[in-house]
């Protein structure tokens, strides 16, 4: 089976929201982008979550077997359970996503970690966010936008050589043990 080819464009919508060009990380990454399950379907499920479970704790025919004080232990108890699913949910969409993203982000910019691009510690590309802003506000996409991000990441790299040197040695490191 031929593997599905991803834009730029597509695979930064799929972590980043984008409105008026300017780019904010997501919470909830968009796996509709890949052919998976929209973000806001996810985000949908989550609201109507402990409304629910109020309506089936609470309707008055639960309700009269348990009791005001059992009614309200078992809501907590289920609003923690319903907590626990949402933290898993998320977590194992986010890393779905995550896991596409960087096979299709590998095949335009193999020296560039996805996980640096997102990461909001030090890391050569910090400054991502702004050249991939300046790039949607001068309305480039394909193969141009692809050269005004390697140009851009050359950039970065040139700007933040103690980075890049520190990381090439510590993966010598991990690689040689």
């Amino acid at each position: 089976m031929q593997e599905k080819q991803y834009s730029i464009q597509t695979i930064a919508e799929s972590v980043f929201k984008e409105k008026n060009n300017k780019i904010k990380k997501r919470l909830i990454y968009d796996n509709s982008k890949f052919g998976g399950l929209s973000s806001k379907w996810i985000k949908l499920a989550f609201f109507i979550l402990p409304f629910a479970m109020y309506a089936a704790i609470f309707n008055p025919a639960s309700f009269k077997e348990l009791g005001i004080a059992q009614a309200i232990v078992f809501y907590i108890i289920l609003l923690v359970f319903a907590m626990q699913i949402i933290v898993a949910v998320s977590y194992f969409n986010n890393k779905k996503v995550l896991k596409t993203a960087t096979e299709a982000w590998e095949k335009y910019f193999p020296g560039v970690e996805m996980k640096m691009i997102l990461s909001s510690g030090a890391t050569p590309y910090k400054d991502f966010k702004t050249h991939y802003e300046k790039a949607l506000s001068d309305g480039l996409d394909g193969e141009v936008f692809k050269e005004r991000m390697t140009q851009a990441f050359n950039q970065m790299e040139d700007d933040n050589t103690h980075l890049v040197e520190a990381m090439k040695r510590d993966k010598e490191k991990r690689e040689g043990k």
